[in-house]
């Protein structure tokens, strides 16, 4: 009887604790940034950049390319704009979970980069500076 009773307080046990357990929930961002030269600090237009984010927020090693073209926004060059962006989800986030791509390919004069960006809210602004091509 005591192994019949133990054996049922640790399958309640196990279901409670199972059941009990918060849903992850997607961390979601509405991305603002400037890309600008390295060497002038001036903003940079007509670059075609690369927003790497999770196209699943559950599983970090899925990810999605979209793709933005910079722009001169209230009178300073260099802006993009990106709804939605994910960066994790409040079980698994951290740092370099978006990153801003820069091809070569697309961008002649420039160097192919990417940059690691570190977002952390719903709204949130970042600066990228990137190289010219020697």
């Amino acid at each position: 009887m005591k192994k019949v009773l133990l054996f049922a307080i640790i399958l309640i046990s196990i279901v409670v604790i199972g059941c009990t357990e918060e849903e992850e929930i997607p961390f979601i961002c509405h991305l603002y940034g400037y890309i600008r030269d390295n060497d002038t600090q001036l903003g940079v237009d007509g670059m075609i950049i690369q927003i790497v984010e999770l196209i699943n927020p559950y599983d970090i090693n899925s990810n999605r390319i979209r793709y933005d073209t910079t722009m001169t926004q209230d009178s300073i060059p260099g802006f993009f704009e990106m709804d939605s962006v994910c960066y994790g989800t409040n079980k698994r986030q951290g740092t370099g979970m978006v990153i801003i791509g820069i091809d070569s390919t697309l961008n002649p004069g420039w160097l192919q980069g990417s940059y690691p960006i570190d977002v952390t809210g719903s709204v949130d602004t970042v600066y990228v500076y990137i190289l010219r091509a020697n």
